[in-house]
């Protein structure tokens, strides 16, 4: 992808490339036997520096070769061309939806892993939806709706960067292999590496998406013991408010974090440096405004991160009323709460979340959750094994 940047002292534009795929050097000759006479002809004259801009049904042809020529990259190649088409559209609906959840959950997670926004920019920015699962594009208000996602491609991380993709792992294995377990309907793990560290993002959804009931993110570090699980739930705009209206769905889930929490909670002394926490309570929602997927962008959306002690206080007896009486989380009515940045540098620092807590505590908790109809992430960070030189 090649974006004009900022200007410089030349009077000219730096350009920007990202999301390079690296092709292991094609022959030029290799691709000139894909192409027909006359494209062969207009082919070699604009590699030679001569010609101008590259008609469509000649790149569209070009593209073809390319794939024909590596065939493991053609989803990569696919996945750039969607990029460039919809850049800058909101994409919207049901799966867009869920989608966006899930976007959130892999984004905090890599900027909770790596400690800054890098890392999480490049990935998020480098998603793109399958071309054929856009339908009514609107060009005037750059908007579109994400439907036929197919069994094995709806998943976000389904559309991020293979170099991040592996089939399965022994941490997959142990995660989602119990007796007993419902048929899984969709399944993937992403890896990421730096600085020393291991981050393994497992993706399970037992249902359709258009059954799915919203997404989990559960966050391991191996190294602090700790142990974090969010909740996210989609804000909608009602006139000039955005807000989210607490239902029988969220109470019953709040009642499953008690019981988990008060199953996995250690009250005795601390026995380590890494135990030490401000806040030992791992259990969190977040609330995210609905304004739409968008392809091409790093950012995390705005929301609030808030933790289940103050969501008891915030949908009881004494917490904020909307004019009519009504319980109703907006960002007036739940002061306090964490941003995005505040909420990952705390996981990051091992200031939050739930101590002494062994990885085999994941067992039961994904157990409860998975099978509450929700999708669920499950980001294990752990360190690197030293080489032995």
């Amino acid at each position: 992808m090649a974006k004009k940047g900022k200007r410089v002292v030349t009077s000219k534009n730096r350009i920007d490339f990202s999301g390079l795929v690296n092709l292991n050097a094609i022959p030029i000759r290799a691709v000139e036997s894909h192409l027909n006479e006359r494209l062969q002809r207009y082919f070699i004259r604009v590699s030679q520096g001569a010609g101008g801009v590259i008609p469509p049904a000649t790149w569209a042809a070009l593209i073809s070769a390319i794939k024909a020529e590596r065939p493991n990259f053609a989803q990569d190649i696919d996945r750039l061309l969607s990029l460039r088409r919809y850049s800058g559209y909101r994409l919207n609906g049901e799966a867009a939806d869920i989608l966006l959840q899930e976007r959130e959950a892999l984004g905090i997670a890599l900027q909770i892993f790596s400690g800054s926004n890098q890392l999480r920019d490049q990935v998020l920015s480098e998603w793109a939806p399958y071309d054929d699962s856009v339908v009514d594009v609107n060009e005037n208000d750059a908007t579109a709706t994400l439907a036929n996602l197919r069994t094995g491609r709806s998943s976000f991380m389904k559309g991020i960067p293979q170099r991040y993709i592996q089939e399965e792992s022994a941490i997959q294995h142990d995660l989602f292999n119990w007796p007993g377990m419902t048929p899984r309907h969709e399944t993937g793990v992403s890896v990421f590496e730096q600085g020393g560290k291991r981050l393994e993002v497992h993706y399970a959804n037992r249902n359709a998406l258009e059954r799915t009931l919203g997404v989990d993110l559960i966050y391991y570090n191996k190294e602090f013991q700790l142990f974090v699980l969010v909740q996210y739930k989609l804000m909608r705009k009602e006139g000039s408010v955005v807000l989210y209206r607490p239902d029988r769905q969220l109470h019953a889930e709040l009642a499953r974090m008690d019981e988990v929490y008060s199953s996995i909670h250690d009250a005795g002394a601390i026995q380590s440096h890494e135990e030490y926490r401000l806040n030992d309570d791992g259990f969190m929602l977040k609330f995210v405004p609905a304004t739409g997927l968008r392809p091409a962008s790093g950012e995390l959306i705005k929301g609030m991160y808030i933790p289940r002690e103050y969501m008891h206080f915030l949908v009881g007896p004494n917490g904020p009323k909307g004019t009519n009486g009504g319980t109703q989380i907006t960002f007036a009515t739940a002061p306090r709460y964490l941003t995005n940045s505040q909420f990952a540098q705390s996981i990051h620092a091992g200031w939050i979340g739930t101590r002494g807590v062994q990885s085999h505590t994941l067992d039961s908790t994904l157990r409860q959750f998975y099978e509450s109809g929700r999708a669920v992430l499950v980001a294990y960070e752990s360190r690197l094994p030293r080489p032995s030189w």
